[in-house]
């Protein structure tokens, strides 16, 4: 259900889908087969009733580039969908307007604006993206055989957020570029950026994730390891630098020692990531449950110290925030 729209002679001939091309009631199926067909298969469902999109879209033979915009959806890659795709592939979502959640590897992570996020096709992800907030975003996404071996994809693509201070250099001009010149510039300059993108791609991941830096122990465990652990166990209230340290085999001072290389303590990073997932289930749920009740879920054992933490990082109340989100 793709079309190709006309541009400048010198522009590469992109493929094109646009809602609006078409009947309303049929546009969220046909965007479905459109997915389907260009970033391998995903099984989507709608959030927003209104549901409009378009996407751009190019190939190339190290991958697909696009840009999507859309109300929101959710978007799962289940083991049936995994099992028809052709190529194990790595995803990108350099994001740039909304927020969209990904879950995968029991962990679960929050992109936001100028934030680029990578998961793997090869195993279970959930995207939602953020009801109520138009959703704009240059997704690409690279055959997992193009990297060396040595550069440890399944490891370093592994839903992982890379910050726009991370994205400040060459890539993240690289990116901005693909967003810019898209529709305008010739297929080979696309390529040669698209191209570039990959090259540098796991230079940022390999030099940035502190793992060279700080080592590796004789135990083996890296601060990503010990930061998987901290966010699939972020609702229990005992969450404590012992309790990981017991739980990896390693020492307390280590725990603290990797924490040392970063810009965060361990404590601030527990009570930061507790927070992002108050405010998604404040943004994300209807129901309105007790605010009380979201921060008890996410392992805050103390509602006044979760308030005062929440105002800091939000300049307002947990429930004048859920007020101003409602629509």
């Amino acid at each position: 259900m793709s079309i190709v729209e006309s541009a400048p002679a010198c522009a590469a001939r992109l493929s094109v889908w646009d809602s609006r091309s078409g009947p309303p009631a049929e546009a969220f199926s046909n965007f479905r087969e459109t997915i389907c067909n260009e970033f391998m298969p995903w099984t989507p469902e709608l959030i927003d009733d209104d549901f409009h999109a378009r996407v751009e879209s190019l190939g190339f033979e190290s991958g697909t580039v696009g840009r999507v915009r859309m109300t929101s959806i959710s978007a799962t890659k289940t083991k049936s969908n995994i099992a028809r795709s052709a190529v194990d592939c790595i995803h990108g979502n350099l994001i740039l307007s909304g927020e969209l959640k990904v879950e995968q590897g029991g962990r679960t992570n929050f992109a936001k604006p100028g934030e680029l996020v990578l998961y793997q096709s090869y195993e279970p992800v959930v995207l939602t993206e953020r009801s109520g907030h138009p959703f704009d975003n240059l997704a690409f996404i690279i055959p997992r055989s193009i990297f060396s071996p040595a550069i440890h994809a399944d490891d370093i693509f592994r839903n992982v957020v890379v910050g726009a201070d991370r994205l400040a250099g060459p890539l993240g001009g690289c990116l901005n570029l693909l967003v810019k010149e898209l529709a305008m510039a010739s297929e080979a300059e696309l390529s040669g950026l698209f191209e570039a993108c990959i090259t540098l791609l796991p230079l940022v991941m390999v030099a940035d994730s502190g793992e060279r830096s700080i080592g590796v122990a004789k135990s083996g465990r890296t601060l990503r390891e010990v930061l998987r652990y901290i966010d699939r166990n972020l609702s229990n209230p005992d969450l404590s630098p012992a309790l990981v340290a017991n739980q990896l085999g390693v020492s307390v001072r280590y725990i603290h020692k990797l924490f040392a290389n970063t810009t965060e303590t361990f404590g601030s990073y527990v009570t930061g990531r507790r927070l992002e997932r108050v405010k998604w289930d404040l943004l994300a749920s209807s129901k309105r449950p007790p605010i009380a009740a979201m921060a008890y879920r996410w392992g805050f054992g103390d509602l006044s110290t979760f308030n005062r933490a929440f105002k800091s990082k939000y300049a307002c109340t947990p429930s004048r925030f859920r007020t101003r989100s409602d629509p």
